[in-house]
């Protein structure tokens, strides 16, 4: 009757626009409907049905701005989560300080008697400056090397997955590495005895008398070598785990339970850090050489007599081995397994969250099909 088909248009057209993935269920009868009602409090809201529309899909322009603004809000929320831990490992792996779990209490205690509670966070600011670009580019990068990579089918093979993930994080760094170094040096930063704007000015000088170009990249060919494993094993884990959630709970690899996304997120990360940390710690002594403890002082001495220790990835790992022995390689790496997790399944999540916030749909060729 048209009556019916009258009140029956604006549900369909609910059902089509509004895209709960609960919406799939509700003709499930009996007991499945409560099943169904339990599992969509867990799932993401699906995002808009008209994205294969072209009338109703973003320019390439627009696609990448809100991939980068969603992919540095992720990053920024998970590194200012855990700022006071990442601040506590970057000043235990660039002194020879004993890790323990009794030090790290003391030397948060230390940074939060002599600094106040602000002092946990310092450095986030310049940490928040660099993830932001950073994340956004390495999140939407990795869409876009996908895109590349797909076969016709729209499918991606895992050497392809690893891949993307590995040229994603390169790419992020090479944007974003001054930024970075300038972080480190303003979290070892202990005895420094200046205004905030004076501290940067020194962190960007490095001790010379001007700001060099060559300066604020050192370190960047141990952050490049590890970044390429780093990023590619952490993007190829996570999206690989999260399709096996997919094809376990049939549903779009985006419409994951919270659940599913966060273990994939912590695995990821888990894995990623535990198998590249010790170029992780080369970096930050690269980085860090001069500034550690002995401050704006120690920086310029140490520039002008040109005697940098820290000067090769292999001779840094071979000092380090030397003077700390095999343990020193992995100083800081249990708190990385504290830490690690808990900012890889913060972003990853986040991420797919804004994707949804923002009808971020997938590039055009990837496949959205269930569990794939």
């Amino acid at each position: 009757p048209p009556s019916n088909q009258q009140a029956g248009a604006p549900m369909a057209a609910s059902a089509q626009e509004g895209g709960h993935v609960g919406v799939r269920h509700a003709g499930v009868a009996g007991g499945d409907q409560k099943k169904a009602a339990s599992y969509r409090a867990c799932l993401l809201t699906e995002p808009d049905k008209h994205h294969h529309d072209p009338a109703h899909q973003d320019s390439q322009l627009v696609d990448v701005g809100k991939r980068l603004i969603a992919g540095g809000l992720a990053g920024a929320v998970a590194k200012t989560v855990i700022a006071p831990l990442d601040r506590t490992k970057i000043i235990f792996q660039t002194s020879e300080l004993k890790f323990c779990a009794r030090n790290v209490v003391d030397t948060l205690l230390m940074i939060k008697r002599t600094e106040g509670t602000r002092g946990l966070w310092r450095g986030n600011l310049a940490t928040v400056l660099r993830v932001f670009p950073y994340a956004g580019i390495q999140f939407a990068a990795f869409d876009i090397y996908k895109r590349w990579c797909t076969n016709s089918a729209g499918q991606l093979d895992p050497m392809q997955r690893l891949l993307a993930g590995s040229a994603a994080g390169a790419t992020a760094v090479a944007v974003t590495y001054p930024l970075d170094l300038l972080r480190a040096r303003l979290a070892v930063r202990r005895s420094w005895t200046m205004k905030s704007s004076e501290a940067w000015r020194q962190a960007m000088l490095g001790g010379h008398g001007k700001i060099c170009l060559a300066g604020l990249y050192r370190g960047i060919n141990p952050t490049l070598l590890g970044i390429l494993p780093y990023a590619g094993i952490a993007f190829f884990t996570r999206d690989s785990l999260n399709q096996l959630a997919a094809k376990h709970y049939q549903t779009t690899a985006l419409h994951t339970p919270l659940g599913a996304k966060m273990a994939s997120g912590a695995i990821a990360g888990l894995i990623a850090q535990s198998t590249t940390y010790p170029l992780d710690l080369v970096r930050r002594r690269m980085q860090t050489e001069g500034f550690v403890d002995t401050g704006k002082e120690g920086a310029k001495q140490q520039a002008k007599s040109n005697k940098l220790q820290y000067t090769t990835i292999w001779g840094t790992l071979n000092l380090i081995y030397q003077r700390e022995g095999a343990k020193g390689l992995f100083k800081g790496l249990s708190m990385n397994w504290i830490k690690g997790p808990i900012a890889f399944m913060i972003s990853f999540t986040a991420f797919d969250y804004l994707k949804i916030v923002f009808h971020i749909h997938a590039p055009a060729g990837v496949s959205e099909k269930k569990g794939n």
